[in-house]
């Protein structure tokens, strides 16, 4: 099974677009303290100007995000597991709470997880057994064993024309 280390998590806001511009973002690193804004304060507060949803009723445009950075122990490759759901934000927060404990006591070290899914029985019948992404904490790891991603402009701007 493929361990993952963790050490970022970006919060926030999330709006998506109907056609091909980037998304709108209220974010921070949640490790540097970001505190989300409340909802009202992001605008789009009129439900009347909001489009419908899968359940057919008006969907609030802006979703909570949480994106959280894995790294696999051996290969050193790095994942984001990104969602807006209630059942995902959950999975995040229960890590997040193991690695606040964690620091009291190991400030220098990191969880290492395994991703396995867990579940539960939805109170509606029709919907049935809902399938969630559990992080099941399996050791720990000195933080500075994490890659850091190079974010300089030099990378950024490495696009190979391909003609």
């Amino acid at each position: 099974m493929t361990r993952l280390l963790c050490d970022e998590t970006l919060i926030g806001w999330i709006r998506f677009h109907d056609d091909d511009t980037p998304p709108d973002r209220v974010q921070g690193l949640w490790a540097d303290g970001f505190v989300m804004p409340q909802r009202e304060s992001l605008g789009d507060t009129d439900q009347t100007q909001w489009e419908p949803g899968l359940s057919g009723t008006p969907e609030d445009p802006w979703h909570h995000q949480v994106c959280l950075v894995l790294q696999n122990v051996e290969t050193k490759e790095l994942y984001t597991f990104a969602t807006t759901s209630q059942t995902g934000r959950r999975a995040v927060g229960n890590l997040l709470k193991h690695y606040t404990r964690m620091q009291r006591t190991n400030a220098g070290e990191v969880p290492v997880v395994r991703l396995k899914s867990g579940g539960f029985n939805h109170r509606d019948d029709r919907i049935g057994w809902v399938p969630v992404p559990v992080f099941a904490v399996v050791g720990r790891a000195p933080r500075d064993s994490a890659a850091k991603p190079d974010t300089s402009a030099a990378t950024d701007m490495n696009d190979r024309i391909p003609f």
